[in-house]
């Protein structure tokens, strides 16, 4: 089977193109990235596999730097031979650019890094799927098929270089299981994925309980929800802190509330799906509560800007949370690994009668810039002992980010993360609905 090997000396290469044309004055930073995966698809019928590669490109950009003034250069599949060009365009900009931060030398990661040794094995897999299709079938119950069935293996890379010297790599390889299931003779059809660092940290039955209620959720409505105590599902609780988390970025908490968890970012975890050890700026990452237990946001920073909480105070230092956003010539605050820290009463889902959210949509715009409050849909199944009974009908809750954080009553352990914009973890979650401070509708 072919393998993902590294490409970062590819990277390295146009780097060095890029020192090659500098003239005197002039300083460089590149940081190049990309995300490529190789897919086994098994047809749950036949045992029969399927091997595609999507091969990942390099890109990103170019910072020049010359008498005090930048400018960003986006670099799009960048080449030795078309830098020189790229530099000719960054020069011609550089009276228009803007002026360097006190934030511009501070020391970048140096050195190679990687969150596992060894290349994630498909061919345990290609031989014999039969082990992992029965234990996901078993988890899933008969009332759900499993219908399709796909193994990756995902590596994400990065490169940095400052032409003053300072290089930075790293390298990112973890495992997916996506399944696709559908219930009510095919009526309805559920997709739901875990993501590891490895196939044997995926929890297959975690996955194929998931898989059946949220089948289920998305049958027709039975009933209204009685009370207000919900549970959600790890890949629903993920659902749920990408959102939150969004708008924590560009509405930061301004009243903390006590709460029984804490919202941490850790770069460098082994199982994220982003896990690396530095942002494209250079900056090393690492482990931060960007809201701690009291509900107090942490700042973040990039080079340009500064993310606050409470009490208006801005970041000393950058924090390994930059993005490069291309369509806007500049780094953004961002997230890495974002997870939610047990505490409270770690709720079972799988014991006793539970209204379970399988879903959770944003409802129209995320939210109001003015004052980050959030309208979200849920979806969310009847389950006695984690065996789906009947949906029911839609729920849309509201409220302030800080709000749906302090609605929590307990949070359990993180059971995978998942991909996006920033890798974010899903966990069991338990929620008390009276506690959010905006109305509820049905």
């Amino acid at each position: 089977m072919r393998q993902l090997d590294s490409g970062c000396d590819e990277a390295l290469a146009v780097a060095d193109a890029v020192n090659r044309e500098l003239r005197a004055g002039e300083r460089a930073f590149i940081h190049l990235g990309r995300t490529w995966r190789r897919c086994l698809t098994v047809d749950p019928a036949t045992g029969g596999g399927q091997l595609m590669v999507r091969q990942g490109r390099f890109d990103g950009y170019v910072r020049l730097t010359r008498d005090g003034s930048e400018v960003y250069l986006n670099a799009p599949a960048p080449g030795s031979a078309t830098v020189s060009r790229l530099l000719d365009v960054g020069r011609l900009l550089l009276p228009l650019g803007t002026f360097r931060t006190p934030l511009a030398d501070q020391v970048p990661h140096a050195g190679e890094w990687r969150n596992r040794d060894g290349r994630v094995s498909l061919e345990s897999v290609a031989t014999d799927p039969v082990p992992l299709l029965s234990r996901l079938a078993e988890a899933a119950g008969p009332d759900c098929a499993v219908r399709t069935l796909a193994v990756s293996e995902v590596l994400g890379e990065q490169v940095f270089a400052d032409s003053t010297g300072p290089r930075g790599q790293s390298v990112c390889r973890g495992a997916e299981v996506q399944a696709v299931a559908s219930a009510d003779g095919g009526a309805t059809v559920a997709r739901v994925s875990h993501y590891a660092a490895d196939l044997k940290r995926i929890d297959l039955v975690t996955l194929g309980r998931e898989l059946a209620l949220t089948a289920a959720a998305l049958g027709p409505a039975s009933a209204s929800l009685p009370g207000s105590e919900i549970g959600f599902l790890p890949s629903a609780a993920a659902q749920l802190l990408r959102v939150l988390v969004g708008a924590l970025l560009f509405n930061p908490i301004a009243e903390p509330r006590p709460l029984c968890t804490a919202v941490v970012d850790d770069g460098r975890t082994a199982d994220g799906c982003s896990a690396r050890a530095f942002d494209c700026e250079g900056t090393p990452t690492a482990a931060m509560e960007l809201v701690t237990r009291q509900g107090e946001q942490q700042a973040v920073a990039t080079r340009l800007n500064s993310v606050v909480g409470t009490g208006g105070r801005k970041a000393r230092s950058l924090t390994g949370h930059a993005s490069w956003e291309a369509r806007r010539y500049q780094p953004q605050p961002t997230a890495t690994n974002v997870r939610l820290a047990p505490g409270g009463a770690a709720p079972d889902l799988w014991s006793g009668e539970r209204c379970l959210v399988t879903d959770v949509r944003s409802l129209g715009v995320e939210e109001f810039r003015s004052g980050g409050q959030l309208a979200l849909r849920l979806l969310a199944a009847r389950a006695v002992d984690g065996v789906p009974t009947g949906a029911y009908a839609p729920l849309v809750v509201e409220g302030e980010a800080v709000d749906f954080l302090a609605a929590l009553t307990g949070v359990g352990e993180t059971a995978s993360y998942h991909p996006g914009p920033f890798s974010v973890g899903g966990a069991p979650l338990s929620m008390d609905l009276s506690r959010l401070s905006e109305r509820n509708e049905v």
